[in-house]
């Protein structure tokens, strides 16, 4: 049985969505990190069926960037705190080094 990911174009504006879907297998943090940033409710669903919660959570834990409210979707999403999230943590420290290289 040949699995198939059902999410809509609407994230992906920016490629080939039709060989992205064909090769979904290939790029699932790509797919993971753009559906949760721009896709609709039912495609986050249907990307945490078609992944699984474990990856898709390593996915956007290991994000170098994700924006605040992706960032807060995905933290309440799948209960874990923001301080899980590398991109979370990676913000904290520039914060920090931006305000003592003022000095």
């Amino acid at each position: 049985m040949d699995k198939k990911l059902y999410i809509s174009s609407k994230a992906f504006w920016d490629v080939d969505y039709d060989n992205l879907i064909n090769q979904a297998e290939q790029f699932p943090d790509f797919i993971i990190r753009k559906v949760f940033e721009y896709g609709t409710f039912d495609d986050v669903i249907n990307t945490v069926n078609y992944y699984g919660g474990k990856k898709a959570i390593e996915s956007l834990t290991t994000a170098g960037f994700l924006n605040e409210k992706t960032l807060h979707f995905a933290s309440a999403f799948f209960m874990i705190e923001k301080s899980n999230f590398k991109c979370y943590t990676n913000k904290q420290q520039r914060h920090f080094y931006s305000k003592r290289s003022k000095i």
